[in-house]
């Protein structure tokens, strides 16, 4: 992204955030903070368990990305955990797109020989990579939720997701037949502001496209991440005493991945994953304020680790990038 479009940005970038903030003080204004905070003092020491199920879903989805990178020139995993890390707290906590972080993660990556458009291609991969393992994961949540909870409000979301994925898919189709994969160049060098070389970013694009069992490896990987973050909100709904089963914690999971995916314009997707949590709780049989409770549980484990992650951020340090070889002259 350019500073002008940057300079465009930040205001309505603002705006959103303003609208997000205010979302959430209305649910907490009607539903009760007393009791909201009540039911969060509960959890006590239990949060540190809550914060550190997050790890293992981190994990995973760093292994995700390093199966795509080439193997002779992959920097060390505990180094792209810490830059999975910090991407996330990126995207957790600063007024950017869902983007902005994978823009860092690219730029950081950039090193043991690896180049800076090996690293792009590979950080726009792992995104497609984990969005295709998050649409199976969340129809299988919405799928295992109407089966178990009969409630028509679930059938309306799974209805609105399918309608979400298809539109996605033509809108997709139409910008290939419309030329808009000739511009692949030009949108890359807007959307990182790190591919030095059109031609070195496409040939990376081809590497990993060759690589069709690395590629199956990544979605695989992310599957489990998702899986591990079921795991993480089952271990948080315990936190709150409230007695949860496993198909339940995928049921929320799936849905509230589904709710920051509505929100993505809204940094952190503030508020909308909170209404989201409500209209969840509302099926599940569980009480406005215990909906609340959960999301903000939530909420503090993104603090946590965001605050930690800005903080790496700080103290990694960018190399200077590899750049591709020129191709020799006739």
């Amino acid at each position: 992204m350019t500073a002008e479009a940057a300079k465009k940005a930040s205001p309505l970038r603002g705006w959103l955030l303003t609208i997000g903030v205010g979302l959430l003080a209305v649910m907490l204004a009607t539903h009760g903070v007393g009791a909201v905070r009540e039911i969060l003092a509960q959890v006590g020491w239990q949060a540190l368990i809550v914060i550190a199920a997050h790890l293992p879903v981190t994990f995973l989805a760093t292994v995700s990305w390093q199966v795509l990178l080439p193997p002779d020139r992959r920097p060390p995993l505990s180094f792209l955990f810490r830059v999975r890390f910090i991407k996330e707290a990126v995207n957790a906590l600063l007024p950017v797109a869902q983007v902005g972080g994978d823009v860092v993660r690219a730029k950081l990556s950039a090193r043991n020989g690896l180049t800076l458009a090996e690293a792009t291609a590979s950080c726009i991969v792992d995104v497609l990579a984990g969005t295709a393992g998050l649409v199976l994961f969340v129809l299988t949540s919405l799928i295992v939720a109407m089966v178990t909870l009969h409630d028509p409000r679930l059938a309306q979301a799974g209805l609105a997701l399918v309608g979400i994925v298809a539109a996605i898919a033509v809108s997709a189709y139409v910008a290939h037949r419309a030329g808009v994969g000739r511009r692949l160049g030009q949108f890359s060098q807007r959307w990182t502001a790190v591919a030095g070389q059109v031609g070195a970013l496409g040939e990376a694009f081809r590497g990993i496209g060759r690589q069709r069992k690395n590629l199956f490896a990544s979605w695989a990987w992310h599957m489990a991440a998702w899986i591990a973050g079921a795991f993480e909100t089952y271990i948080s709904m315990w936190a709150l005493g409230l007695n949860p089963t496993l198909l339940q914690a995928l049921i929320v999971e799936g849905l509230a991945q589904t709710a920051k995916v509505v929100g993505f314009a809204i940094p952190g997707a503030l508020g909308v994953q909170e209404g989201g949590y409500l209209l969840l709780g509302g099926a599940m049989g569980l009480q406005p304020d215990q909906a609340l409770a959960l999301s903000l549980l939530r909420r503090l484990r993104e603090l946590t680790l965001g605050g930690i992650g800005l903080v790496l951020w700080r103290m990694t340090k960018p190399e200077t990038p590899t750049q591709a070889p020129e191709p020799a002259s006739a």
